[in-house]
């Protein structure tokens, strides 16, 4: 990579992890995916409870395959169910977890951590429930505030995940968000994490290009 933009990525990260400790959020930043991976793996004992929200992060860094190999009860959501209701019961052992690891859609500069869902299982076990929560998020997330994190949703990361997962919505046909009334919309619950006071949610800036 050119210094030049890696000297810029580094700053920005430095300057995110900052404000995200001023927030009270734990905040680390890995130099690559076999960083990341380490300060999870470490984070976790033998024996935990470890549940995940399903994230194309998680499974581009290679954290649900370490995962898979641990001693731990694993339950992901990246794994296919059967049916919805299967889906659900499984989505609910977040709640009582020991850890709960996403992604975000988008971290601001100023240290807040916005998320746009459809289901709800990821963001709700964010605010409320599991030990500990990691976020693995690529630096590519960061973004200048509130506004520019939503405007990166609506073009970026809605439209990919919903051609991800095979919905019929027309962002996954045109590419950027129409605010559309699909029985498909995966963006139903936008929530905002502005601080945690509660010692529970860590971020992990990753310094490369991961996920939506």
């Amino acid at each position: 990579m050119d210094e030049n933009k890696q000297r810029l990525i580094d700053i920005q990260c430095e300057q995110c992890k900052n404000a995200l400790t001023a927030n009270g959020f734990h905040a680390e930043i890995a130099e690559d995916v076999e960083a990341a991976c380490r300060i999870v793996n470490d984070t976790i004992k033998d024996g935990d409870v470890v549940c995940d929200g399903g994230s194309q992060t998680l499974l581009e860094s290679g954290i649900i395959a370490m995962l898979e190999q641990r001693n731990i009860h694993f339950h992901s959501h990246n794994h296919p169910f059967p049916s919805r209701a299967e889906s659900d019961a499984e989505a609910r052992k977040a709640f009582s977890a020991d850890v709960f690891l996403a992604s975000a859609n988008a971290i601001t500069l100023n240290g807040e951590i916005i998320n746009v869902d459809g289901h709800g299982n990821r963001v709700s076990a964010m605010i409320f429930g599991p030990k500990k929560v990691i976020l693995v998020v690529g630096y590519q997330k960061i973004t200048a505030d509130e506004a520019s994190a939503f405007e990166r949703i609506r073009r970026i990361a809605a439209p990919a995940n919903c051609i991800r997962l095979h919905r019929e919505t027309p962002c996954a046909k045109l590419g950027t968000c129409r605010d559309c009334h699909s029985k498909d919309r995966i963006c139903s619950s936008y929530v905002k994490l502005a601080y945690d006071n509660e010692n529970r949610i860590t971020v992990i800036i990753v310094k490369q290009d991961l996920g939506y």
